[in-house]
């Protein structure tokens, strides 16, 4: 099985990968990512949870511990992430600016994917694809799949170098490197889980066919499987030695099986995932097609694994579909065995980003960066003494007006959506009316109709009775959606 994947690998289609040609796709395509991104650069609005994601990043480069001082479900690497990245600047610009540079980074990774099947110029097209559809499917900022998808495709990009020379020191040790960074994938967001299963149950089939099922591939199957564990492990000993295990364990276990299935549109949302999705999904059928030996089964399995993944949470909203396109957009070029066939569907998978998506709308960010600035400006104005509460809104707002988080719940949603009531260690009603209790001075709101609706009476009745109306800004393109700032809530006599 190996002696035919070397030679195969040594077909002529295929070869190594000389040092111009890693610098020219790199420039290639890190000024794509430049392009495709540009015009959002400073948009402080793209999305609720990334923005999110920087405040509570600012805040844990401050010192705040995540799941006891900011509260959300996404594992402890991904606000060291975050945290990381404040430590540059508390300017939400600098996520924006690391997004770009893990985007073109993941897609020189599938393109050494992709080159293990095809031409240069074709694997050039499968990167190209990727950082094209990341804009389609929401990810133009930074959603956690931006960042996770890097550590995720070098795990595999490794483990297929690894192959040619698996019996080797130095096969054993790209494999090795291969299991950590897939775990270190699962730090981040803990859906990954099911590409690093795979990536670790196909090396383990690998060492048993290529030596058998004896002591030395007992010892370096489990090698690997700790090194994969590893860093989820550290996290894990990290809060129980200093006595936060409930936090811990309730944020990424508790918190997920408490939390309902949602039901509101997600046939709909998979439908449209579906459609925008079916041309890469097609190519790949084809190139599964055209190859052979363990590249075809390390493949197949990939895509499958990351399907399983998407699967895994079904609300199907556009960002899901993020941590398939590393292995679609790495196998897909490999459809241009059939020229036409092949053309065909990656052509339409690079136009349908270009005619769904607007990738130079800079009146959009200049519209939203005014819009926050007056928001910022109401809020400082209708401060009077007393905590920020942002109950549905901008998140952010809480970085730029330089306010610590009254709550660890933070995240607007965990306060006004039914779906996250009491998922976490915290109860939902009890923490609103703590925080009411506190006399915030100025309180972020949105024109919508929240669904929990317990919370939402308090804290409405809050703004009516104590606040005044400082500012009323749409936030959010398409929608017919206004964010309210209420203030001077200690100062104005209750009506």
């Amino acid at each position: 099985m190996l002696r035919q994947h070397r030679r195969w690998a040594q077909a002529d289609a295929v070869g190594r990968i000389g040092a111009r040609e890693w610098a020219i796709a790199a420039v290639a395509l890190l000024a794509l990512a430049f392009l495709t991104r540009f015009a959002t650069f400073g948009h402080p609005d793209l999305h609720v949870d990334e923005t999110f994601y920087f405040a509570s990043g600012v805040e844990v480069a401050k010192g705040a511990i995540p799941f006891v001082d900011v509260w959300d479900r996404k594992p402890p690497g991904h606000f060291l992430l975050f945290a990381a990245i404040a430590l540059f600047s508390d300017n939400y610009l600098a996520y924006q600016i690391a997004a770009m540079l893990f985007a073109g980074a993941t897609a020189l990774a599938v393109y050494a994917l992709a080159r293990t099947l095809v031409a240069h110029w074709q694997a050039l097209a499968g990167s190209a694809i990727y950082l094209l559809s990341l804009c389609l499917f929401n990810g133009q900022g930074g959603q956690s799949p931006v960042f996770y998808n890097l550590f995720m495709a070098l795990a595999a990009a490794v483990l297929l170098a690894a192959l040619p020379r698996f019996d080797s020191r130095r096969g054993g040790f790209l494999v090795a490197a291969a299991m950590l960074l897939a775990g270190v994938a699962i730090t981040i967001k803990t859906t990954a889980v099911f590409e690093a299963l795979f990536l670790g149950l196909y090396a383990a089939a690998l060492q048993i066919r290529s030596v058998g099922f004896c002591r030395t591939t007992v010892i370096r199957v489990a090698s690997w499987a700790a090194l994969g564990a590893a860093p989820t492990a550290v996290f894990a000993l990290w809060y129980a030695l200093h006595g936060y295990w409930d936090e811990y364990w309730t944020a990424m276990v508790l918190s997920n099986l408490r939390k309902p299935v949602e039901d509101n549109g997600g046939l709909q949302r998979l439908w449209v995932l579906g459609l925008m999705a079916l041309p890469l999904l097609a190519a790949c059928g084809v190139a599964l097609l055209n190859i052979r030996g363990p590249t075809r089964l390390f493949f197949g399995g990939w895509v499958l694994a990351a399907l399983v993944g998407f699967f895994s949470v079904p609300a199907f909203y556009l960002h899901y579909a993020l941590p398939l396109l590393v292995s679609l957009c790495a196998l897909a070029p490999a459809s241009l065995a059939w020229p036409r066939t092949g053309a065909f569907l990656l052509g339409s998978a690079a136009v349908i980003p270009v005619l769904f998506y607007s990738f130079f709308d800079f009146a959009d960010t200049r519209e939203a960066k005014a819009a926050m600035a007056r928001l910022v400006d109401a809020v400082e104005r209708g401060r009077d003494g007393g905590p920020l509460l942002v109950y549905d809104g901008p998140p952010l707002l809480y970085t730029l007006t330089g306010a610590r988080f009254p709550t660890p719940l933070a995240f607007p949603n965990h306060l006004h959506q039914a779906s996250e009531r009491d998922v976490s260690h915290i109860a939902t009603l009890s923490e609103v009316e703590r925080l009411l209790a506190l006399r915030p001075g100025v309180i972020v709101d949105r024109t919508t109709t929240v669904t929990n609706q317990d919370t939402a009476e308090l804290v409405r009745a809050y703004e009516r009775k104590h606040c005044m109306l400082l500012a009323s800004e749409p936030m959010m393109k398409g929608w017919d959606i206004e964010v309210l700032v209420y203030g001077h809530c200690r100062t104005r006599s209750p009506k």
